[in-house]
């Protein structure tokens, strides 16, 4: 799935990006997927739990290879307010933003401080556009089970652009479904 949504992410980049930025309890596999594609790159995954901060290396062992090895960080932070303070990022990516999704959207917001003139946010929940059908009937079952156990909230695109919009974004997220339900908001 993470090279799926990898490559739905890198479609919509216009540069190379220099720094990136993963937030979210399922942060990882789509920034380490980017870091081997994207030499030299650098990767701050925020995980807002430091169990699983302290628990990252070995649970991702299989990709953190010689290739990005020492081009990945992890940090514990709140995801409101995201306490990467001096920080600012090319890309920022959150799957399952909709766990973390207030009335105000306050974690896009939070995001968007972070991300630099020209950079992009994709941030949204699903599978990705390039993720063949055969991975999802593999992952499904599970990936509902999950969701469901850590308090799943569904939203609708209506419900989703009205977060966007009361977020205080500058300039017109783009709301896409191939995939799931993504934004992809980018800071000029």
């Amino acid at each position: 799935m993470y090279p799926g949504i990898a490559k739905q992410i890198a479609g919509h980049c216009t540069k190379q990006p220099e720094k990136i930025l993963e937030v979210g309890c399922f942060s990882g596999g789509i920034g380490l997927t980017l870091l081997r594609q994207y030499s030299p790159s650098t990767l701050t995954i925020a995980l807002e739990m430091e169990e699983l901060a302290a628990t990252f290396t070995s649970d991702w062992q299989e990709m953190l290879d010689a290739q990005c090895a020492d081009r990945y960080r992890v940090v514990s932070t709140p995801l409101s307010p995201l306490t990467l303070t001096g920080q600012i990022f090319d890309l920022i990516i959150c799957r399952g933003v909709f766990f973390f999704l207030d009335e105000k959207g306050t974690i896009l917001s939070e995001m968007y401080r972070l991300l630099s003139p020209g950079g992009l946010v994709f941030a949204g929940g699903g599978f990705g556009a390039y993720t063949t059908p055969q991975i999802i009937s593999q992952l499904a079952d599970e990936s509902r089970r999950l969701n469901n156990a850590l308090g799943r909230k569904i939203f609708s695109r209506q419900e989703f652009e009205l977060a966007l919009s009361t977020a205080g974004l500058a300039g017109q997220p783009e709301v896409i479904e191939e995939g799931g339900l993504w934004a992809v908001i980018r800071k000029t």
